[in-house]
């Protein structure tokens, strides 16, 4: 699987084919890589509607995680949405595309809706970070040391983050690879989390727009969600029987939820 130039990185990204003409981008959260965007992909394409619609799907390893590979530097959140943006710049992608992020991912992609909105033809934000900024009490160093330091350790916190996903060897992988992320990415992304308030300056974007959370999500439901959705403007869509991360726990129903969203587009 390849890399692209992007800036100072060399991006890994992942890359399936629809048959569709607009580009679809997914962005994972923290603790993760582009692999918690696989069951999501691949049921896109089990799709019929999925792969008509789509063309390129990419997800992406963000600067300090999985196999991208590049100087620390800059971990804020509009630092990572000009990192998504020199890449898709590098891989030429639109004139328009649809956009996912999840958790932390979802913060990078709303700041590149805001800099960037002609590009996109809608924005999906699932488990939507705090759009006024992640509250002080949720940024523990601490406990992101000792999971640094025990991978067992960091397995059972990043168990609550999709409490219904299947224990099997791909759970383990995503364990391993969420625990080789750097230090550095790790800690300034908490920071990051705590600075970024656009708040109500998301109103106004205009492309189609939809915010994800499960009703099990401990992190980002609730409050979290409903703020980021008033604050975009957004449908808000709360999933039963699902925790933090609707696109690893159920990716058959968040898949159609995308084709769903991309038809809306679509309609103008």
């Amino acid at each position: 699987m390849p890399h692209q130039r992007a800036g100072d990185l060399e991006v890994f990204y992942r890359q399936w084919q629809g048959e569709g003409d607009e580009p679809l981008v997914l962005v994972h959260g923290n603790w993760s890589t582009h692999r918690w965007w696989i069951p999501t992909a691949e049921a896109l394409l089990k799709l019929e509607a999925g792969r008509a619609r789509f063309g390129e799907i990419l997800a992406i390893d963000m600067r300090g995680r999985g196999d991208t590979r590049g100087p620390d530097n800059d971990y804020t959140i509009p630092a990572l949405a000009e990192d998504l943006r020199a890449f898709i710049a590098a891989r030429e992608l639109g004139p328009r595309l649809h956009l996912v992020g999840h958790s932390l991912g979802s913060a990078v992609a709303m700041q590149f809706a805001l800099e960037h909105r002609e590009r996109l033809a809608s924005l999906c934000v699932v488990s939507p970070a705090w759009v006024d900024g992640m509250p002080e009490a949720w940024n523990r160093p601490e406990l992101q040391r000792v999971t640094q330091d025990d991978i067992e350790r960091f397995a059972s916190v990043l168990a609550p983050m999709a409490p219904t996903a299947p224990r099997d060897a791909f759970w383990r992988e995503l364990v391993e690879t969420g625990h080789r992320q750097r230090w550095a990415a790790t800690l300034h992304n908490l920071d990051a989390l705590v600075n970024w308030k656009p708040g109500d300056a998301l109103k106004q974007l205009t492309m189609a727009r939809m915010v994800v959370e499960g009703e099990q999500d401990p992190l980002c439901g609730g409050e979290t969600a409903r703020r980021a959705a008033e604050a975009l403007g957004a449908r808000r869509v709360r999933m039963a029987g699902v925790g933090h991360s609707p696109n690893l726990e159920v990716p058959a129903r968040f898949a159609a939820l995308l084709v769903e969203l991309a038809e809306i587009a679509a309609e103008g």
